[in-house]
């Protein structure tokens, strides 16, 4: 069981949809495919997905637990609330992509996180690394309470020292330097054909080795295991790694092929998110589509996939995704083709 509550996702829609089932399981070999797929797959519960087609720019957000949607710009402009009425976005030429941000940190002893996610400005570059501030990104979304909402890049220039919104970006910029570090750390290990799309790792899971690191001399309650460190190439290989006893990275497993997938043009709008303790989801834009790629127990496999056609409406297309929620365990105990 994680350490912090389910996030609260409260978005009521309009539209119901359907969900495309199928699971694919890897094989040792590293295939992406497998004999007995699991039918009547959903996506995992506790998850708010939020879309953007960057050619409308049409805005949407489809919760998992509900299978429901709802289009965030109509939201906005039906609104009372200023919150969000910041949510629309009306000019494609801000569209850059989303930054996921898990903002963990320790208040008075007491365990806080809120996932929130930033549209960046296409002049803000991904794999630079460089510090964000309010001229990188348009707006900073996250729940209040059990709406979703946004703060305009605007509330965070020139913040005053000592404030909130300056000890928010400071955090929002550790985890920048972060993600830096992970992907310089993961990008030598993988083959030498392949070159690095995304790294990840479960921000849940490290902020709870992180925790338990700091307090070694308390009983600790859960046994997590390795930390992995997830590498997609472009290529839409997923490779895994953890560290050894010298804290160098090594393989865990053989890699996952991802199916339908040969080449991924853009990695600032490719997203991996975590889905539950057992694994992610990831966003192919090239190939629109949703990947669950899990371990429940065994070696990381290709579990399910989703055309977001089907859950998203007719002529959608998906360009960006964030992701905000602590996801649920997967259902497992589906029956199986033979």
């Amino acid at each position: 069981m994680s350490i912090v509550q389910k996030t609260q996702l409260g978005l009521v829609s309009a539209l119901t949809l359907a969900l495309l089932t199928g699971c694919g399981g890897s094989s040792s070999s590293g295939s992406g495919g497998g004999d007995n797929p699991e039918t009547n797959d959903v996506l995992p519960d506790g998850l708010t997905l939020s879309f953007v087609d960057a050619s409308s720019p049409k805005y949407i957000a489809y919760n998992t637990t509900t299978e429901t949607s709802v289009d965030l710009n109509d939201l906005a402009a039906s609104s009372g609330d200023s919150a969000v009425q910041k949510l629309a976005i009306s000019d494609t030429s801000t569209i850059g992509f989303f930054y996921n941000w898990a903002d963990f940190r320790m208040v008075d002893g007491e365990e806080k996180t809120d996932m929130k996610y930033l549209l960046m400005k296409p002049s803000y570059t991904y794999q630079s690394g460089a510090t964000i501030d309010s001229d990188q990104f348009v707006q900073l979304v996250h729940f209040h309470g059990e709406d979703l909402a946004a703060h305009s890049a605007d509330e965070f220039a020139d913040p005053a020292v000592g404030s909130n919104k300056e000890a928010a970006l400071i955090r929002l910029n550790d985890s920048v330097a972060d993600q830096q570090t992970l992907e310089n750390e993961v990008a030598p290990a993988l083959p030498g054909d392949q070159t690095l799309c995304r790294a990840y790792v479960d921000p849940y899971l490290k902020f709870e080795h992180e925790n338990e690191h700091d307090h070694e001399a308390a009983e600790v309650e859960h046994d997590h295991g390795d930390l992995i460190h997830f590498a997609l190439t472009e290529s839409g290989r997923m490779y895994f790694y953890k560290e050894n006893a010298s804290e160098e990275l090594e393989s865990a497993q053989p890699f996952v092929e991802l199916d339908g997938v040969s080449s991924i043009s853009d990695c600032s709008r490719t997203t991996i998110a975590h889905a539950s303790d057992d694994g992610v989801l990831v966003f192919i834009p090239d190939v629109q589509k949703l990947y669950l790629v899990d371990n429940h127990g065994a070696d990381y496999h290709q579990h399910s996939v989703w055309d977001l056609a089907d859950i998203l409406p007719a002529g959608f297309h998906a360009d960006l995704m964030a992701a905000i929620g602590e996801g649920s365990e997967h259902d497992h105990d589906h029956e199986h083709e033979e």
